[in-house]
């Protein structure tokens, strides 16, 4: 499965986008560091103005997951398996990219950080083998790409002075930032113990569900998921990576001869100790059409009710500081202040969880609590229940 969360991020403002410059791990690739195909991984980095400079944004890109031999296979020829097309420059501007900051009043000058994704697995893989299928060679080393892109920006470009870092990602990129988020603030926590970090996941709460009239087998046709074959998908991508060593330590300590469920965003949320703020569609459109399967409106709202209600429990349920931005609009990704939910828009909640990470009683629950289908939720102007946790 291939999607990316790079174009509505360059198309939601309409000034023009800054560009960021690429910057390619050639020697962490003698380690290691390699997107599926061999290729070195890479990332993109556009440095933070004024108050700013010393403040960072971290994105893992978004991309889905390779399920089989044959999905990995396909991805390996293209960008999200291969650096072999990167550009020199991206643009990056819109939603949490934003330099507008009146849109993005937060983080609208802070240095960000565009993680390149190519190894199908959420940065979190960890095979010393290479994989020969289709005499061709597989790589399956995530977590050494993420880990050596924080070496590289801790070291070269003042990543180990930061102030504040706010780690994030859409979709997969969202499901890597559960997965990593703890990882991203002990390192930099270990250069600078008074740092302020945090974590950001944009509809990265996938639940751990297989439709039981889907068999438990991996994808056959290339790069095809199944619909409502999620669970299987995923834990046979956690296998085949051997991604235990990717993910975090405290839940894989939990599970054990069961460490595959801390791949899963609604098992690992619980052992997150950074303060994590989800931006999530309870009525997700991909889990609609990938996890939850057969099915209708009653199945979908059912749904939105066990991603509200394990989201609760698991992330806000077991930290203290954690919040959500829990809408009820049918879309994946891509819906930076297009909501309002307690009069807020995404922009102005996630600013006043951040700011009031040190207060007690701060606001951490913002919950549209609507059933579905709401069209009207998609709106900045729709109805909203306020809820404060």
């Amino acid at each position: 499965m291939s999607f990316s969360s790079l174009p509505w991020l360059l198309a939601l403002v309409p000034c023009v986008a800054q560009e960021a410059i690429k910057v390619e791990l050639t020697e962490a690739a003698a380690k290691g560091a390699v997107c599926l195909d061999g290729s070195p991984a890479a990332y993109y980095l556009l440095k933070g103005t004024g108050d700013g400079i010393n403040k960072w944004y971290v994105h893992h890109e978004g991309g889905g997951w390779c399920e089989s031999l044959d999905d990995c296979l396909g991805r390996s020829k293209t960008d999200l398996g291969s650096s072999a097309r990167y550009p020199e420059k991206i643009p990056l501007n819109g939603g949490y990219f934003s330099k507008d900051p009146q849109d993005n009043p937060l983080m609208y000058n802070w240095n960000n950080v565009f993680m390149k994704y190519c190894d199908g697995a959420s940065f979190s893989g960890n095979n010393d083998t290479v994989t020969k299928y289709q005499n061709t060679s597989l790589f399956f080393r995530g977590k050494r790409i993420r880990e050596a892109i924080v070496k590289d920006l801790m070291e070269q470009h003042g990543l180990n002075q930061a102030t504040d870092l706010m780690v994030s990602g859409c979709s997969a990129g969202g499901l890597a930032t559960y997965l990593h988020a703890d990882q991203w603030c002990e390192a930099l926590q270990a250069a600078n113990p008074s740092a302020k970090c945090a974590a950001l996941p944009d509809s990265g709460f996938f639940l751990d569900y297989q439709d039981p009239e889907v068999p438990c087998t991996p994808p056959s046709l290339l790069g095809t998921t199944i619909n409502g074959d999620y669970h299987c998908g995923l834990k046979w991508t956690f296998h085949i990576q051997n991604a235990t060593a990717g993910i975090d330590s405290k839940c894989v300590a939990k599970h054990t001869n069961e460490e595959w469920k801390c791949m899963f965003a609604e098992h690992a949320a619980e052992h997150i100790q950074t303060p994590v703020f989800a931006m999530q569609s309870v009525y997700d459109s991909w889990q609609v059409g990938h996890v939850e399967g057969t099915g209708g409106s009653t199945k979908t709202q059912m749904l939105g009710k066990n991603i509200t209600e394990r989201l609760v429990k698991n992330l806000l349920g077991k930290n203290p500081k954690s919040g959500a931005f829990l809408d009820g609009c049918y879309h994946h990704c891509g819906a930076w202040n297009l909501i309002r939910i307690d009069g807020d828009l995404v922009s102005t909640a996630i600013q006043k969880w951040y700011d009031g990470l040190s207060t007690e009683g701060n606001k951490r629950l913002w919950n549209q609590d609507r059933p579905f289908p709401c069209k009207d939720c998609c709106s900045p102007g729709a109805e909203v229940t306020e809820i404060i946790l």
